[in-house]
């Protein structure tokens, strides 16, 4: 017996459910529509028409050609693909077809290195417990003393040390004095996010109430679109990794440092150290001490 909440995007023309959304993952983690129909097992025909359906109700384009042959999604297309992704996470499912799967904090550098496929930027928190319930194999923490955290609360889990980096205010103007953000418009972080957890202490130490904040309602998914969000204009600051504000052209107020470290299951401790061990630490960020270091709490 199976209890099943099936997760929908409405549109005004139609629906896209978990269907249409394991085929555009499919084909980000295959490379072709003939190839993720056989991995789904089902005709080619049917990957097709979902996807053309999909396309027709969102009004975009969501798979192109490859230039190496196959297909591959379109920018368009991998943003709703993370977008459906990170509700799905938050409401504690997956789709799991990667044999891979990250659930956890958003990080730029992160987000670049697994390349697309199954990822649930779904904060500290939550992606702490889809590894510990099994749905996902590995994800990134930031929660102050990692290591302590999850040798109390998730013991049959272990940690990878990964990096450290720098975080503070992005802003497009410059910033001298914390007070000075006192009605200006952010743009915050989802519950249950580390960042989400700088701001409301830096809205605690400007001495502000959540309530009273312009935007503090309003939450960009990633590091990524909270700074082109304020780059663009729609807001004033947020809170944000130095690299994801510079990016974006940003004045960046730096808060402090932290450690990002990576929780997974036992038996993929060696795919994830290899996999901390590649990353490519951009300045900004730096090898925190016994970086790729493998800890368990049990042996």
């Amino acid at each position: 017996m199976e209890f099943r909440a099936d997760l929908k995007l409405v549109l005004g023309g139609g629906e896209l459910g978990a269907d249409f959304f394991r085929c555009l993952l499919a084909v980000d983690l295959w490379g072709s529509i003939k190839g993720a129909a056989e991995r789904l097992g089902v005709p080619y025909s049917s990957v097709w028409n979902k996807i053309a359906r999909g396309e027709r109700l969102l009004g975009a384009r969501l798979v192109a050609a490859s230039r190496r042959g196959g297909a591959r999604l379109t920018e368009e297309g991998r943003r709703v693909l993370r977008l459906y992704l990170a509700e799905a996470g938050r409401r504690g499912t997956v789709l799991g077809l990667s044999d891979f799967i990250y659930a956890g904090s958003h990080d730029p550098v992160v987000e670049e290195a697994l390349g697309g496929g199954e990822a649930y930027f779904v904060g500290s928190m939550q992606g702490l417990l889809l590894v510990a319930s099994g749905l996902a194999h590995f994800g990134g923490v930031h929660l102050g003393d990692n290591w302590g955290f999850v040798s109390r609360y998730a013991p049959h889990l272990c940690l990878v040390v990964g990096f450290t980096r720098e975080v503070g205010v992005a802003s497009r103007r410059p910033i001298t004095r914390l007070a000075e953000l006192r009605g200006l418009r952010i743009v915050n972080r989802p519950p249950g996010a580390g960042t989400r957890v700088h701001i409301d202490m830096l809205l605690a130490e400007v001495g502000v109430a959540p309530w009273e904040v312009p935007g503090y309602w309003d939450v960009a998914a990633t590091h990524e679109e909270a700074a082109r969000r304020v780059a663009e204009g729609s807001a004033d600051y947020t809170v944000t990794v130095r690299h994801a504000a510079e990016r974006h052209g940003l004045y960046f107020y730096k808060l402090g440092v932290e450690n990002f470290d990576f929780v997974c299951r036992r038996e993929a401790c060696g795919r994830v150290a290899g996999f901390v061990k590649s990353l490519r630490l951009p300045p900004g960020y730096g090898e925190a001490e016994g970086f790729g270091e493998v800890r368990c709490a049990w042996g």
